[in-house]
């Protein structure tokens, strides 16, 4: 099973040390971890505790966290090898269930503020499900979205994923959303993934 997963627009390659410097960069920016981290600056202790623990999950679990960079366009018109600057991550990772409903498997993205607003979040999470409900096999992803996060809430509904638990009110609230594997695999939907 090969974990590097390539769409129209976005090539997926698992997270590894070679990207520690180039997410930290990302991680850290202003707009990025505001609804990722909580607002808080990740450290590179952290960041490469963050690329371990997606490591681990993809040799245990078969998924964790792809970054995400934009497919360049070969001279002849194709496209040309990956590796060019990071536009974002995606993924997935365990997650403690809201209010204490044990643990979920959860949808994670964040892009580059001069990626936003061209549909490569969407993009890129529809390749993750696809992975994870048709090559995993995992049955419920699920999302947990800032209330002050319109765009992230817009993405989750664009993928088909449904409203599920409301979180604590207030500004540091949060609405969780879920997408079922049965629902995901019956649906027909127009694949943007390149095989």
């Amino acid at each position: 099973m090969s974990e590097v997963l390539r769409t129209v627009r976005l090539d997926l390659h698992p997270v590894s040390m070679r990207d520690h410097g180039a997410l930290l960069t990302h991680w850290t920016g202003p707009l990025v971890r505001r609804h990722l981290f909580d607002d808080r600056v990740v450290t590179p202790v952290q960041v490469s505790e963050i690329i371990e623990a997606s490591e681990r999950d993809f040799a245990t679990e078969g998924y964790g966290l792809w970054a995400l960079r934009p497919v360049p366009a070969s001279p002849g018109g194709g496209a040309a090898a990956p590796g060019g600057p990071l536009a974002g991550v995606a993924g997935l990772s365990h997650h403690e269930g809201p209010l204490g409903h044990g643990v979920d498997v959860e949808i994670l993205y964040s892009l580059e503020p001069d990626h936003w607003g061209r549909g490569l979040a969407a993009e890129a999470s529809r390749a993750v499900l696809d992975y994870a409900f048709g090559v995993v096999g995992v049955h419920r992803i699920t999302a947990e979205i800032d209330t002050a996060n319109p765009a992230s809430s817009q993405i989750a509904l664009q993928l088909g994923m449904r409203r599920w638990r409301e979180g604590p009110a207030g500004p540091d609230g949060a609405a969780y959303y879920a997408a079922e594997r049965s629902r995901w695999i019956g649906s027909r939907r127009v694949p943007d993934v390149v095989p």
